[in-house]
């Protein structure tokens, strides 16, 4: 079904069965062979255990996992206050408008209003019961007896135009780690590669090498395919066809993902412990951040992302979601009932499906098994994009899709709470336009009073206070945890105020501008604009596009004309003018490099980067050529921020 394409012009052949030791004994021999003359030869692939992945139909009957009664009243039970919470702000919205009577303008508003509030509504109330549930967790239990499986793991990396160094480095670091707790023999690694370019691939077979000689007792191999059927899911489909019967269960990492080894062991033991388990995803915390946007994106998940995971963890029940890293799946079980559907249709909303792990955990659950999130496994890290330009860049890619989804949300036999995370899916994206339809009727509405004609009155401040509230509901649930010293992996020390004080700021003056990018992403698609599928940048830069910006800035512009005309328009718009009207040299400042000492980087710092975890440390010293914050030159220039502004302001002028 997916074509495993060129695996012989890779030196890579199918031989008789490899144990650890004929693999490390295979490798020292190979190993010999590497010379900087000739392009090293990699070890074989294991032989071929092929399974069976049918394509699943978009509609089929649910069935229920033997005993599983279900848990969607949690669900409910989220939904309930968020209804009331939206109810509320619909009617203290409602309440002005309806003084002079209702236009079709006033009711476009309401409607844009109650909307925008009905999705952070509920993004607060899973947030208020994440919080609930850690204030009320006794103290962690003592860890788990020694490991023990019979099960076989793969270790997936699957990589596209990447730079190899660092994912090896990753490898290599959580083999060491294995080996170190004496579970090394449970686990495989398998680089999976979709590289189309040439150098790269070159790069890969030699990154690959390296490791081998380095670590020649580490069972380790690489494939390439030469077509890119299917993209990330058809590359992981094709490992599962060719060798899955070899696994009982697959580790999924992305590029720049790293997990301990007692986050993997736990993992095991929970497949092994539940049989009717098909999935289990850990909320990964961001790691390594080196710019002012990545370090703020990086406290916030720390901060927060706990309590929405475990909130999250909770209303899901068995039918939690994927993420399509840092997880693992059994083989069989993901082969029998993950095999992705094609959309019907033409255009970029049709065909092959981008965000696939979201389908594949609900594949999964409407056959039987449970799909569990897991927000208390800790070790499992990831890193975020350095710059707004290449969040942009990602939240295209993710927003095309999410939005295939819609022809999804339909589909016969889907649990409530797997439709509930493809509707949020959607939602993630879809809620930046309608804040920026809500942010177009308003100023419309402000430019139809200044011409004397007559609309409604202004938001109520109880409706700006409801909003702000549920809003920052994150922060202030962060606060309270930290208070009470509840917040998981946080002390009491004051520093932590700083960076939720700066993180709050920061967040404030980029959400405008990311509205904007977001609400681009979701009308692209539907104007048949393709976003690609290009590797996410990963390291740190010091621009910024201006004329990605330019729309956003004449919008910023826009609304400061709306204010000069209409002083009532300013209380709550004021703040979003100016942050599009600045939008390039706010970009190109956040996306600048800091050192470890900047005020800033200890403001936004985390437990993480206050002290760096064993395997942190290890796949930095094993990255060898990466610059990581502060260490690679501490004595070379590094430019301020301020003359970053100062460098994007003068390019802006010049545009």
């Amino acid at each position: 079904m997916f074509p495993s394409g060129g695996a012989s012009a890779l030196r890579i052949i199918a031989g008789p069965d490899i144990t650890p030791d004929r693999a490390a004994a295979a490798a020292r021999s190979r190993a010999r062979e590497v010379t900087d003359e000739k392009l090293p030869i990699l070890p074989d692939a294991p032989p071929e255990s092929p399974l069976l992945m049918p394509v699943q139909p978009i509609n089929a009957p649910r069935r229920l996992a033997p005993g599983e009664t279900g848990a969607n009243w949690r669900l409910a039970a989220i939904m309930a206050p968020a209804g009331v919470i939206t109810l509320l702000a619909a009617w203290l919205a409602w309440g002005p408008m309806a003084a002079d009577g209702m236009s079709p303008l006033d009711w476009l508003a309401l409607l844009l209003i109650t909307a925008n509030i009905a999705w952070i509504a509920l993004a607060a109330a899973t947030a208020t019961a994440g919080a609930l549930i850690l204030a009320s967790r006794p103290a962690q239990a003592a860890s788990p007896a020694a490991f023990s499986t019979n099960a076989l793991t793969a270790i997936v990396f699957p990589i596209r135009n990447e730079d190899t160094v660092r994912v090896t480095a990753a490898a290599q670091a959580i083999h060491d780690a294995l080996t170190n707790a004496r579970c090394d023999a449970a686990f495989e690694f398998f680089f999976l590669s979709d590289t189309n370019d040439e150098k790269f691939a070159q790069e890969e077979e030699a990154a690959v090498a390296r490791l081998i000689a380095t670590r020649p007792e580490a069972v380790i191999h690489y494939r390439r395919r030469l077509s890119n059927h299917g993209r990330k899911a058809g590359n992981i489909a094709d490992f599962v066809t060719r060798w899955g019967g070899r696994y009982d269960y697959m580790a999924v990492l992305d590029a720049d993902s790293l997990m301990t080894a007692g986050s993997l062991t736990e993992l095991v033991r929970r497949m092994d412990a539940q049989p009717g388990t098909a999935l289990i995803q850990t909320v990964p915390m961001i790691v390594n951040a080196q710019t002012v946007i990545a370090r703020s994106q990086q406290f916030a998940m720390r901060a927060y992302g706990q309590i929405f995971g475990t909130g999250l963890a909770w209303w899901s029940g068995g039918a939690g979601n994927f993420w399509g890293h840092n997880a693992i799946v059994r083989m069989r079980a993901f082969a029998a009932h993950a095999g992705l559907p094609i959309l019907p249709g033409q255009g970029p909303l049709a065909g092959h499906i981008m965000s696939h792990d979201f389908v594949e955990a609900a594949l999964l659950r409407r056959a039987g098994w449970r799909v569990e999130i897991a927000p208390d496994i800790t070790g499992s890290y990831e890193e975020c994009p350095p710059t707004l330009d290449a969040i942009a860049a990602r939240d295209r890619r993710w927003a095309q899709g999410n939005l295939q989804h819609l022809k999804l949300l339909g589909a016969a036999g889907l649990d409530p709470a797997s439709r509930a995370h493809i509707f949020a899916g959607v939602m993630g994206y879809m809620s930046a336009l309608l804040w920026f339809a809500l942010i177009i009727v308003s100023a419309a509405q402000a430019w139809l009073e200044t011409a004397g004609i007559p609309v409604s009155g202004a938001p109520s401040i109880m409706l700006l206070v409801l909003s702000g509230l549920i809003v920052m509901s994150p922060k202030w649930l962060a606060l309270l945890l930290w208070i009470g010293g509840k917040l998981p992996g946080w002390d009491r020390r004051p520093s932590f105020l700083a960076g939720l004080a700066v993180e709050t700021a920061l967040s404030a003056a980029t959400a405008p501008i990311m509205m904007i990018n977001q609400a681009r992403a979701v009308i692209a698609p539907f104007l048949g604009r393709d976003a690609g599928w290009r590797p996410q940048a990963r390291i740190a830069g010091t621009s910024a596009d201006g004329e990605h910006y330019r729309g956003q800035m004449l919008f910023g512009l826009f609304l400061g004309a709306t204010i000069a005309v209409n002083a009532g328009f300013a209380a709550w718009t004021l703040p979003l003018a100016a942050s599009l009207v600045f939008a390039v040299p706010i970009a190109a400042a956040l996306g600048h490099p800091l050192r470890r000492r900047n005020w800033l980087s200890r403001a936004l710092a985390t437990p993480e980067d206050m002290a760096p975890p064993a395997i942190l440390r290890s796949a930095r010293r094993a990255a060898g050529k990466f610059a990581w914050v502060g260490d690679a030159a501490p004595n070379a220039p590094t430019p301020s921020a301020t003359a970053a502004l100062n460098d994007a302001a003068a390019r802006l002028v010049s545009s």
